[in-house]
C-alpha cells in the first residue's frame, strides 16, 4: 500500500518569539491531505498576525473544496478587505495531496519546493547530489501575495506525481539564506544535499517510515544550525513523502490508500511552535 506522509518542523529566530512563518496540514472530506507554508514579510507582531490569518483562510478554503490557486485568490482577497496591507506580503505554496502520490499545487512566490528521491545502489560514494538527488523543483505558478493582486485569479495549478520513495520538500528562506561568519548562505545546494544523505542512510527496503521522514529535517535543521550558529531568520520545512507503507506514529501523519488519518493533524502545529498560541 502506497500512502503521503507529512512531517514538519518551524523553528523561531528567537525561541519562544511570535514568527511569520506557517505550516498547515489537514484532511478533507474526500481523504486526501491539504497542504500549506507560506513565509509573512517582516518580523514581530505584524508578521505572526498575517500569517495566522493567511493560515486559516488557506485552510477554511481547501476544507471548503477549493483548488490550491482558487484558496490563494480568495485567502488574499479577503485579507485585502479587512483593509490597506501597505508594504506587507507574503510567500506561499499551498497543495493537495492523493494517497497515490498525486499532488496538485499552486505557488504564490514561493522558494521552489523540490522533488527528492531516495538514494540507490548506483550512488554509492557520492557526496553531492547533483541531479541526480534532486528531480525538479516546483516554482512559482502566480505571485506572491500582495494587496496589488487581490481580487485576480492568476495563481494557476500544475500536477506531479511522486513516486514511491520519492518526497516533495517545502521549505522558507530562513534555512537557504542562512549565513555562517564570513558571510557565505547556506544555499539550497547543501539544503538538498543534508536531505538526500538521510534518504539513502537506511537499510534497503526499510527506512521509509515515519523516522526516515522526520529524520531528513533532523538533518537538515542541523547542518543549517552548525554552519550559521546563529538563527537571524525563522526557518520552517516540511517534507510531503510517498512512502509503500503506513503506520500510526505521533510526529508524524499518513495517508493510506483506505483515506485513513487522524482526525486532528497536529492542527496549530505551525503556531504553537511560533508561540502564537
Amino acid at each position: 500500500m502506497n500512502g503521503i506522509r507529512a512531517s514538519w518542523r518551524i523553528s523561531p529566530s528567537r525561541p519562544g518569539a511570535m514568527c511569520g512563518d506557517w505550516i498547515d496540514v489537514a484532511r478533507l472530506a474526500d481523504g486526501r491531505l491539504a497542504v500549506s507554508m507560506g513565509d509573512a514579510a517582516g518580523h514581530g507582531d505584524q508578521a505572526a498576525a498575517l500569517a495566522l490569518v493567511l493560515r486559516r483562510l488557506l485552510r477554511e478554503r481547501l476544507l471548503g473544496g477549493a483548488d490550491p490557486g482558487q484558496a490563494l485568490g480568495g485567502a488574499l482577497a479577503e485579507v485585502a478587505e479587512l483593509g490597506d496591507m501597505g508594504e506587507m506580503y507574503a510567500t506561499a505554496f499551498v497543495a493537495v495531496a492523493a494517497a497515490d502520490g498525486t499532488v496538485t499545487y499552486a505557488n504564490a512566490g514561493h522558494p521552489a519546493p523540490i522533488v527528492l528521491r531516495s538514494r540507490g545502489p548506483w550512488d554509492r560514494g557520492r557526496t553531492a547530489p547533483g541531479h541526480h538527488g534532486a528531480g525538479r523543483s516546483l516554482g512559482p505558478t502566480g505571485p506572491l501575495l500582495s494587496d496589488l493582486f487581490a481580487g485576480a485569479a492568476i495563481w494557476s495549478n500544475r500536477t506531479l506525481r511522486l513516486a514511491p520513495g520519492e518526497s516533495l520538500f517545502l521549505y522558507t528562506d530562513g534555512l537557504t539564506e542562512a549565513r555562517n561568519s564570513a558571510g557565505v548562505e547556506f544555499g539550497p545546494d547543501r539544503l538538498v544535499d543534508a536531505g538526500w544523505r538521510q534518504t539513502g542512510s537506511s537499510t534497503p527496503g526499510r527506512g521509509r517510515g515515519p523516522s526516515a521522514v522526520s529524520g531528513v529535517l533532523e538533518r537538515m535543521f542541523a547542518e543549517v544550525a552548525a554552519f550559521t550558529q546563529r538563527a537571524s531568520d525563522d526557518r520552517s520545512a516540511l517534507v510531503l513523502a510517498c512512502v509503500p507503507e503506513v503506520d500510526d506514529h505521533d510526529g508524524d501523519r499518513a495517508l493510506g490508500d483506505s483515506g485513513r488519518l487522524g482526525d486532528t493533524i497536529r492542527r496549530g502545529a505551525a503556531a504553537e511552535q511560533c508561540g502564537v498560541g
